[in-house]
């Protein structure tokens, strides 16, 4: 496939990043404290050699209006991608409800989905009859408990019914991540997708094959037992 997964929880295409649930703002509604915006341009920075960033869906976070942080957060970030000359693609997601106030400063539509050379970007919290997709909403994590529980980002390439689906993990740092382990989605794309069908991609320091999440559940309950 002409696709890469990056440790910086980018998905690329060709020489397109796709990144999905940024939610800017959360901090108005948590600490207040604005510690997002830096850490997701310094990540977007060590991503090389693309012309274009499509951006899945949540690029903010609260659902009933545009917070302050969310103003000031998301023109920040749609500053730096313009001045580096980037394209910039906003699919919409379910927490970008009045994201279209804030983009239309900057001449960007918000899509309901955008096609990659082959691939349809949706958000992924409506359904979907593309046969490959790319898609965020799941915030998919996986758990491991050593010394102590550890929760790992990960990317999930699901083979479904003769189709593809990419599930990107989510971009955010303030967003720890949903366990999958037992198979549940939220995404009526997922709806009838089985644990064996799911690969498991975990992030770290770079990217690590863990095998169906099937074959991940079994890994991890030896390891449980062993301890």
């Amino acid at each position: 496939m002409n696709i890469k997964f990056t440790p910086e929880r980018a998905l690329i295409v060709g020489r397109t990043a796709i990144i999905a649930d940024l939610h800017l703002g959360l901090e108005n509604v948590l600490s207040g404290v604005r510690v997002q915006i830096d850490d997701v341009i310094e990540r977007i920075e060590r991503i090389e050699g693309i012309e274009r960033i499509v951006i899945a869906g949540d690029l903010k976070h609260e659902f009933g209006r545009n917070l302050p942080l969310e103003w000031e957060d998301v023109k920040a970030l749609l500053n730096y991608l313009l001045d580096r000359g980037l394209d910039v693609v906003v699919v919409r997601g379910n927490h970008d409800n009045f994201l279209r106030a804030i983009l239309k400063d900057f001449g960007l539509e918000l899509l309901d989905e955008f096609d990659v050379e082959g691939w349809r970007v949706v958000h992924g919290h409506k359904d979907c009859e593309a046969e490959k997709i790319v898609m965020g909403h799941e915030h998919p994590a996986v758990k491991v408990r050593l010394d102590g529980t550890y929760t790992f980002h990960c990317f999930l390439r699901v083979r479904h019914e003769g189709r593809v689906i990419i599930v990107l993990p989510a971009f955010s740092p303030l967003v720890s991540g949903s366990d999958i382990t037992a198979c549940n989605f939220i995404s009526p794309i997922l709806r009838d997708v089985s644990c064996d069908e799911v690969e498991v991609y975990a992030v770290n320091d770079d990217v690590y094959y863990l095998g169906t999440l099937e074959e991940f559940k079994f890994i991890r309950n030896d390891i449980y037992e062993y301890r």
